[in-house]
C-alpha cells in the first residue's frame, strides 16, 4: 500500500465555482444574466451541494468532504458548508457569471475571512515561457495572497491550468509532454517566487511517472504538509446521464490514488452537469438529481479508496 508522506488528510472536493458558467451553460442566459437567471443558477449550485451531503450520508467521510464555490452565486453553499463543519474554499478572484475575472490579494483574503472559509482558491493559467512582466505580475499577486493566507491561518489553493504553446509542443514531442513540462516548470517558478499554497490542484497527465513528478515537485524541500488534488471530470459530457463515473473519471481517480503524494481529487462538472441539465428540462426531479449526483460523487470516493488499498509499494 502507498504510504502517505504528506501528513495531509485525504480530500474529495467538489468544484462548483466558476469553472463552468451556470447562468449561460445551464440556465441559458444570453449576455448579462437577469436576477431570475442568477437565482436559478444559485439554486442549481445548492442542488450539487445537497448531492455532496447525500454522498456523505452514503458513506463519504465528512472529514474528507470539501466544496469549492464562488462568493457571487455560491455564498449560500459556502455558508451551509461552514454550518456543517465541512472544508470550504472560496474563489479569490473577483468574477461574476458572464463577467471578467480579476485577482486581488486583499479582496481574496477579505472574502475568505468574511465567509469563514478554510481556503482561498485561485485558478491560474500560467505559462513559464510567457513574457517576463506577465509572469512577474502573476507571481507577485499570488505571493501576496499566499503571505496573507499563511499569516491568517487559512489555506491557499492554486489550481494550475496548463496551455502549452505550439513551440513547446514541438520541442517536447507532443501535447501531453508539453503540458506536463508547463505544469512542472510553472510550479517551480511560483515556488521560487515565494508562492506557498497549502494545496496544489491540476489536471494530471495520464502517465503515472509524469503525475508522480508533479506531486513530488509540490513536496520538494520538505513541503510535506502540502496537499495535491487531481482534477477529475473537468469536461462534462451532456449525453452522459449515468449515475456512475465515466471510464476516464475512473482512470484519473485511480491514478490519483496510486500516485505517491497525491492526497485526493477535485470533482469537476462531469459529475453533475448532465443531471442538472435534465433537471432544468423537467426530465427528473430535484430529489432524483441529488440522488444521482450523490451516487456519482460517492462512487469516485470508493474507486479512490479501492485503488489506494491495492496500490504497489513505492
Amino acid at each position: 500500500m502507498i504510504q502517505d508522506i504528506t501528513g495531509s488528510p485525504l480530500t474529495f472536493m467538489v468544484g462548483i465555482d466558476n469553472r463552468m458558467n451556470f447562468c449561460r451553460e445551464l440556465v441559458g442566459a444570453n449576455g448579462e444574466p437577469t436576477a431570475a437567471e442568477r437565482n436559478e443558477a444559485a439554486r442549481l449550485k445548492t442542488v450539487v451541494f445537497n448531492a455532496l451531503k447525500r454522498a456523505i450520508e452514503s458513506g463519504l467521510a465528512k472529514s474528507q468532504a470539501a466544496v469549492w464555490s464562488d462568493s457571487d452565486l455560491g455564498e449560500a453553499v459556502l455558508l451551509r458548508a461552514r454550518g456543517m463543519s465541512l472544508l470550504a474554499a472560496v474563489s479569490a478572484d473577483q468574477r461574476t457569471e458572464g463577467g471578467s475575472s480579476e485577482l486581488s490579494p486583499t479582496r481574496g483574503w477579505d472574502v475568505a475571512t468574511r465567509l469563514d472559509s478554510d481556503f482561498a482558491g485561485v485558478r491560474v493559467n500560467y505559462n513559464p515561457d510567457s513574457p517576463r512582466h506577465i509572469r512577474e505580475l502573476s507571481q507577485d499577486t499570488l505571493f501576496k495572497l499566499s503571505r496573507k493566507c499563511r499569516s491568517g491561518s487559512r489555506g491557499l489553493l492554486v489550481e494550475l491550468i496548463a496551455s502549452p504553446t505550439r513551440r513547446q509542443i514541438e520541442l517536447t514531442g507532443g501535447y501531453e509532454e508539453a503540458r506536463t513540462m508547463v505544469l512542472l516548470e510553472s510550479m517551480r517558478q511560483l515556488q521560487d517566487a515565494g508562492v506557498e499554497p497549502s494545496t496544489w490542484v491540476f489536471e494530471p497527465p495520464a502517465d503515472r511517472r509524469a503525475a508522480s513528478a508533479l506531486a513530488a515537485q509540490a513536496h520538494l524541500d520538505e513541503r510535506y504538509g502540502v496537499s495535491v488534488l487531481f482534477v477529475v471530470g473537468s469536461e462534462p459530457d451532456p449525453s452522459d446521464e449515468s449515475d456512475y463515473p465515466a471510464r476516464v473519471e475512473e482512470e484519473m481517480t485511480a491514478l490519483a490514488a496510486r500516485t505517491l503524494g497525491a492526497t485526493g481529487i477535485l470533482i469537476g462538472p462531469a459529475a453533475y452537469f448532465a443531471q442538472l441539465a435534465r433537471l432544468r428540462r423537467g426530465l427528473i426531479t430535484e430529489k432524483e438529481a441529488v440522488e444521482q449526483i450523490g451516487r456519482r460523487i460517492h462512487s469516485l470516493q470508493r474507486i479512490f479508496h479501492d485503488a489506494r488499498a491495492t496500490a504497489d509499494v513505492i
